[in-house]
Parts: C-alpha cells; sequence; structure tokens
C-alpha cells in the first residue's frame, strides 16, 4: 500500500517506516481507554493502538487516504474525515476521555498543541511526534508552547528520530515527547490564559512592565512589586512559573489583554 500513496508536502506528511519504532511509540501510552489518532497516513501506528484492543478513532484530512485505511482496518476503527484542528477544537462530549497518539503533521503541530492544551479536562495522556526544534520549544524553553503546555501535563521527551525513519525523509530530526495530564491543573485552561501565552511573547524583545503598561491599568505596578519583578525585565528572562503567577495577577486585576 505504500507504494501507491502519495505525500502531500502541503499536509506535511512524513510517515513511519518501520513498525518496530511504531511499536516503541505506542508502549509509551499507559492510558488503556479510549485513543485517537490525528493523521494516521497508512495506518503503521493505526495497527499497534488496534493490536492493543482500546476503542480508536483516527482524524485524517487527506481523504485519498482514507479508503485505503477502510480496506486495511475495515470496521476495527472509527474514522473521521476533516481537518484535525476543527475536529479536536470541537471535541465531541460523546468522546468522554480519550488519549491522543500521533506523528504530528509538522505544518499544524503547535496549534494543535494549544488545541490539546485548551481541551485538558478531555485528554489524560499523549504520545506526540514533533519535529525536534518544536520539542525542544515544548519542553526545555520559555516560550508560548512551553507556557501553554506547562500548567496541565508533564512532559518526557522520550525519543528521537532522524530522518530516515520517515517516508518522505524531512530535512529535520524528530522527536516523541510523553505528556501526562497533571492531577491538579496550575491554572485553569480558560480562552484568556492562552491569549496571555501568546501575546506576551508578541513584543519580547521590549521591557515586559511597558509592555503591560499599555493597557493603562494602575495595578500592574503593583503587581510588578508583589511578585518580585524588575520593571526592566524581559519576557525571555522569565520562567514558565513566574508567568503563570503574572497571568494569575493579571486576572484578578481584571486587566484584559
Amino acid at each position: 500500500m505504500d507504494s501507491q500513496i502519495r505525500r502531500k508536502k502541503h499536509f506535511g506528511q512524513h510517515f513511519l517506516t518501520n513498525p518496530e519504532t511504531a511499536e516503541r511509540i505506542v508502549d509509551f501510552l499507559k492510558w488503556n481507554g479510549s485513543v485517537v489518532e490525528i493523521g494516521p497516513g497508512d495506518g503503521i501506528l493505526t495497527e499497534v493502538l488496534l493490536s492493543r484492543g482500546q476503542p480508536i478513532r483516527v482524524v485524517e484530512r487527506d481523504f485519498e487516504l482514507i479508503p485505503a485505511l477502510e480496506s486495511r482496518f475495515e470496521n476495527k476503527l472509527d474514522i473521521v474525515s476533516g481537518d484535525a484542528l476543527d475536529v479536536m477544537e470541537g471535541m465531541p462530549e460523546a468522546w468522554g476521555q480519550t488519549a491522543v497518539v500521533s506523528n504530528l503533521p509538522y505544518n499544524i503541530a503547535s496549534p494543535l498543541t494549544f488545541i490539546f492544551c485548551r481541551n485538558a479536562n478531555r485528554i489524560p495522556e499523549m504520545v506526540l511526534m514533533f519535529q525536534r526544534e518544536v520539542a525542544d520549544k515544548v519542553v526545555s524553553e520559555s516560550g508560548p508552547l512551553n507556557l501553554a503546555v506547562l500548567p496541565f501535563f508533564e512532559t518526557e521527551r522520550v525519543m528521537t528520530l532522524k530522518p530516515a525513519s520517515f517516508s518522505p525523509p524531512p530535512k529535520v530530526n524528530s522527536a516523541v515527547i510523553h505528556f501526562v495530564r497533571r492531577e491538579k491543573f496550575q491554572v485553569e485552561p480558560e480562552a484568556e490564559y492562552f491569549r496571555f501565552c501568546r501575546w506576551i511573547f508578541e513584543n519580547r524583545r521590549k521591557m515586559l512592565y511597558k509592555n503591560l503598561m499599555r493597557k493603562r491599568n494602575n495595578a500592574i505596578s503593583g503587581i510588578f512589586q508583589k511578585l518580585k519583578l524588575s520593571q526592566s525585565v524581559r519576557v525571555d528572562q522569565l520562567s514558565s512559573p513566574q508567568l503563570m503567577a503574572l497571568y494569575r495577577e493579571v486576572k484578578t486585576n481584571g486587566i484584559q489583554l
């Protein structure tokens, strides 16, 4: 089947080719309930997931791949035809608690990660593959992705894959991250928080205090004093926990971003 599938660059398609690697990736998943796979491609991860006996749902945007998936797996999984950005943003209540596994399409990996975090109440665990550079931003850097993920999931980079592991081979290495939902969220997964994650880094070269003072709120000076932040600090100089504390104060004082 693989030789008949034409990869589509605009979909960010790089299909995993080694079944043993697929088994290693799925083995990181401890959740034994239902699973959603984003972008199953030719089904190499799907086959391993099905072997575990769990209910599997796949979301595939490329309609040309769906007949091959239907033929290969018959009635063993639920295939949702659509853009994962739309499908996962509006996760149906009927799906209940569901883990997510994916070799994420490179071109939508970051916005999908934000969507997963907004739905953290519904997602107990994830095993996701990213470009190595994006994976670094998720687990180890102060930035919008790390800030979005940290309050809701504990993360661990568990694998690194070379381009030769994929067809067609990408130009960069890839990395797999294991996400486990925290028992208690450090902030609420609300729209205001994710706007804060993006807004706070928009003018990252400028002093954070001056950026916030543009909101013309008299509470900002007191917030910086309470959190013991210098008025000359830039956002890249603060850790994600410090920025979460700043968000809580911004919200408490009714500052609109």
